[in-house]
């Protein structure tokens, strides 16, 4: 190796040192502002690093209002060497429990298409139709193959286990959650989730911005005051 080359492997080292440095300086310095952000509002926050297939989490906590909200990162990779990371986030109220039975809204999709995934709920062992639904809401369980559409009057799709179909009316019309998904394709667009956990609202993607944050715990804590009222 001649000394040029010498010179060009220690310049390239020392590159990809200080953008190391500068990762992992942000990252530190993103956890130190959420941990202010969080206790100038009463709430508490930590953060859980990625393990295995265990996503890496920020994770918000009311210790009053019993809520959470958690941000996840999941990254994963192929024998090929190529990768991917999945980012979602969650709100979590346990307050709004059902006793059994569960309900899921999401985005408004044809009438078709609705009809389909009734049907794939049963295909192949219910297989296909739980790949479908997890990739709406995350995983819900075994529980959530007996998810079915609810053909009635409202924004959005509505599925419900049998005994749950009106579990969500007090949240369907709401115009904070109209509002929320106003402007946002498909995909962005929250979803809501009620069954023994509790309130689950979900949305693609990872919230950075403390505005962001506090925006989605507003239309959370909201949605979670309905289904107690109602």
């Amino acid at each position: 190796m001649t000394a040029f080359e010498i010179s060009l492997f220690v310049l390239a080292s020392l590159a990809s040192s200080a953008l190391l440095g500068g990762v992992l300086y942000l990252a530190v310095k993103r956890r130190a502002d959420y941990r202010a952000f969080a206790a100038a509002r009463g709430w508490t926050y930590r953060y859980e690093g990625h393990s295995g297939s265990r996503a890496a989490r920020h994770i918000f906590q009311d210790p009053q209002e019993g809520w959470t909200l958690t941000i996840f990162a999941r990254s994963s990779s192929t024998a090929g060497g190529s990768g991917s990371t999945t980012r979602w986030t969650e709100f979590d109220d346990p307050g709004p429990a059902l006793a059994e039975g569960m309900a899921v809204l999401g985005p408004e999709i044809p009438e078709k298409a609705a009809a389909m995934a009734d049907r794939a709920m049963g295909m192949m062992g219910g297989d296909l139709g739980r790949m479908l639904l997890n990739k709406l809401t995350g995983g819900l369980g075994a529980e959530a193959q007996d998810l079915r559409t609810v053909d009635t009057p409202g924004p959005g799709l509505l599925m419900a286990t049998p005994g749950a179909e009106d579990a969500l009316n007090p949240v369907r019309d709401a115009p904070e959650l109209a509002e929320a998904r106003a402007g946002r394709n498909d995909a962005q667009q929250p979803v809501v989730m009620r069954g023994p956990f509790g309130l689950r609202l979900r949305v693609a993607g990872r919230l950075r911005r403390e505005t962001e944050i506090e925006a989605f715990v507003t239309l959370g804590r909201s949605l979670a005051d309905r289904l107690r009222a109602g």
